[in-house]
This record gives structure tokens, C-alpha cells and sequence, in this order.
């Protein structure tokens, strides 16, 4: 009961479980679509008008065109998002962490709706269209990973550098008897914090990526090495792995504070292109599509 009401008063831990929740939704939502219309989704293009499901799962079909409507205003909600960090009119309209929350949630389940109204099926201006969304979802998934790397307190406020410092120094305070105490965990720390280097634009995102990548491995050669060479018991050992896992997120953090700024505006560079292209094109095929009707 107390977790649960700590949880409740606690934004990060929010924070951590509705991307989760947002996944669970998503996967299950597009299971359950290809669970009902698989038999019609993978008929060729010129057997499926004497499918039974045609006329509910093609894209102008009852079900079909209901996906494409809510799949379009879902992707035109996640706007929404962009005007409120900008307007000071919507300055009070709702926490920020909410709205990007549901700018996550609409962002994700938009393009699988979109993709089931097309019942995989694309051709023409729409193809652009559908193709710049799908890399505006991965871009923006990838930017929210970039977004994450940027320390913050409860209030969702950046921590300065000062602060990642102090708060390293706290860490290597902890860390410093274990280390004396068992060389093996020395040589297994040196390894996770050797990539923590310094870079500067794209080479920060790659940076970042091969850090985080390794990272698992590294940290389970080290519980096997720990496990193996040394008399702690299992709950010692995940507490010494989890202060390393902690000290090396941090430092790898501390090293790139200056240029992960850099980073997060090239990607809003890149990012941005594709979401006009992908609305632009929308805007003409609805227009399209309700003045010379939906079959």
C-alpha cells in the first residue's frame, strides 16, 4: 500500500510506468487488428473484393475508414503538444508531463490505426505520406530517448553540471571501500566508464547509443565476475552492480552535458521536415477523399 501511494506522489516513477503502459496498449491494440483481419490482410490485392472481410477491413470498408479517421486525429493531437510549450495561453492548460504523455500514447497508436486503414496497401502520394509518418514515429521515438538523457529533478527542471558533479562525488564516496576491497570490480568499472567519453554533434547520439547498448553486457560480466570471485551474496551483488550501473549512466551523462543540448537540436532539425510532408500530404488526401466520397 505504501509503494503504491509513493508511486502516486512520485513524477518520475509515473513517468517510467506509462511508457510502459503506452507499449502494452499499442502492441495489444495492433494484435488484436491483425488477430481479426489477418485471413484478409495477407489475401493478394486482387483476391480481396471476394473476401467477406472486404467490405468491413478495406481502407473506404466500415472498419477500414473508422481506423483511418482516428488514426488522422490522433496524429493531429500530438500537435497539440507543441502548442502548448509555446503558447502562453496554454501555460496553465494541464501539466507538461502529461501532455507529452499522451503526445507518446497518440504518437504511437496513430501510425498502427494508419497502417491497418491502409490494409498494407500503398501507392501513390499517399505512400510519401504514410512512409514520412513512420519516420517521424522512429524519429520521435529516438528523440524521446535523447530527451531522457537530460538530468532532471521531480519538477522537470534541468540539472546543472555542479549538480551531476556533486552527485557523482556522492557516488564514488560509495564506491571507493568495494573497489579497495575487490580488485575484480576495479577492472570491470574502468570498462563501463571507458566510452563515457567526450564528443560533439551526431558523434554524441552514437556516443550514447553504444554506451547504452554495451552497457547490459559489461554490468553482466561483472555480477558473473563478482558471483565467481568473491564471497558476496546475491542481494550484495545486485546492490554493487546497481551503484556501478548508476556511477556509469552518470558519468557518461556528466561527459556529454554540453553537446546532448547540440544533439537534441539537430534531431528537432531532422525531425520536423518529415512531420509538414507527412501532414501536407494528409491534408490533400482527406480533402481528396470527402469530396469525391470514401469508396
Amino acid at each position: 500500500m505504501s509503494e503504491t501511494r509513493q508511486n502516486k506522489a512520485d513524477p518520475k516513477a509515473q513517468q517510467r510506468h506509462f511508457p510502459r503502459l503506452t507499449v502494452v496498449l499499442v502492441i495489444a491494440a495492433a494484435a488484436g487488428l491483425w488477430h481479426y483481419g489477418s485471413a484478409y490482410y495477407t489475401l493478394p490485392i486482387v483476391e480481396r473484393p471476394d473476401s467477406p472481410l472486404h467490405r468491413a477491413l478495406a481502407p473506404s470498408g466500415d472498419i477500414g475508414r473508422w481506423l483511418g479517421i482516428a488514426g488522422t486525429l490522433m496524429m493531429t493531437i500530438i500537435l497539440l503538444y507543441s502548442l502548448r510549450k509555446r503558447l502562453r495561453l496554454l501555460e496553465q492548460a494541464g501539466n507538461i508531463r502529461m501532455w507529452l504523455s499522451v503526445h507518446i500514447f497518440m504518437g504511437l497508436m496513430g501510425p498502427v490505426l494508419i497502417t491497418f486503414h491502409t490494409s498494407f496497401k500503398l501507392g501513390g502520394i499517399v505512400a510519401i505520406a504514410y512512409w514520412s509518418m513512420i519516420i517521424s514515429m522512429l524519429s520521435g521515438i529516438f528523440g524521446r530517448y535523447i530527451y531522457i538523457q537530460i538530468p532532471r529533478d521531480t519538477a522537470g527542471e534541468r540539472l546543472s553540471k555542479v549538480h551531476l558533479q556533486r552527485e557523482g562525488q556522492a557516488l564514488d564516496a560509495q564506491l571507493v571501500p568495494h573497489l579497495q576491497r575487490h580488485p575484480v570490480l576495479s577492472h570491470h568499472t574502468q570498462g563501463l566508464m571507458a566510452n563515457a567519453e567526450q564528443a560533439s554533434g551526431f558523434a554524441t547520439i552514437a556516443a550514447l547509443l553504444s554506451h547504452d547498448l554495451g552497457r547490459p553486457r559489461k554490468l553482466w560480466n561483472l555480477r558473473r565476475a563478482l558471483k565467481k570471485e568473491t564471497e558476496l551474496n546475491p542481494r550484495q551483488i545486485r546492490e554493487l552492480v546497481g551503484l556501478v550501473k548508476r556511477r556509469s549512466v552518470l558519468a557518461r551523462r556528466l561527459a556529454m552535458v554540453d553537446t546532448r543540448e547540440e544533439a537534441f537540436h539537430h534531431w528537432h532539425v531532422l525531425h520536423r521536415p518529415f512531420v509538414w510532408i507527412m501532414f501536407t500530404i494528409v491534408i490533400v488526401h482527406v480533402g481528396v477523399a470527402i469530396l469525391f466520397g470514401y469508396a
